[in-house]
């Protein structure tokens, strides 16, 4: 989610040195972050979710390191709460997962513009469903392991790096372009430091 974000976010010189590279990665970053989300609150019986993580904390109420039963389960009970209000967006999470990067519906593929309607979802409605689920799986692991800690998987924004690199060589390349032809009339770069970027 935050690689496209971040790509939804980057300027159109950077990402103006590879469309087909950067708009697949885009494209699959979003795809994978739905099939994620539905996985996370998917509705098949007996499959892990943040629902029965929570069913099983209240059943192992007493064996949670911080706070007494009353706690956990008050902490239980906001948590339930937060996934009703986000019910909506897991919903159109789960129909277009199943419409769409799970299996093709025939009905998606004759009229894809149907499936937006019918399950309408944005870019900060998929953040917003991951930031809240990040908030319970933070409040539940720290009342049951005593600890509390950022969820992240190492390198996890490896991705800033390479951009930074494609930023500075595209810099060095405007610059080049306006020592010889004068002002730079393509995609604009709003950092290049000491270039007159024109406007894209």
């Amino acid at each position: 989610m935050d690689l496209a974000r971040r790509l939804l976010e980057a300027d159109a010189a950077v990402l103006g040195v590879a469309w087909t590279f950067f708009g697949l990665t885009l494209d699959g970053s979003l795809e994978l972050a739905q099939m994620v989300a539905a996985r996370i609150y998917d509705t098949t019986r007996g499959t892990v979710t943040v629902k029965s993580m929570l069913r099983e904390a209240a059943v192992q109420s007493g064996s949670f390191q911080r706070g007494d039963r009353s706690q956990v389960t008050e902490a239980i009970t906001r948590s339930e709460k937060i996934i009703d209000v986000l019910e909506q967006l897991i919903s159109s999470i789960r129909t277009r997962r199943n419409e769409w990067p799970a299996h093709l519906d025939p009905r998606t593929v004759a009229d894809p513009k149907a499936l937006q309607e019918k399950a309408s979802l944005t870019v900060p409605d998929l953040q917003r469903v991951f930031a809240e689920t990040k908030k319970i799986l933070i409040v539940i692991s720290g009342w049951y392991e005593g600890a509390v800690g950022e969820l992240r998987f190492l390198g996890h924004d490896d991705y800033k790096a390479a951009l930074d690199h494609i930023r500075q060589a595209k810099c060095s390349q405007i610059k080049i372009f306006e020592n010889e032809f004068g002002p730079w009339d393509g995609p604009a770069r709003k950092t290049v430091p000491d270039a007159a970027i024109g406007t894209p």
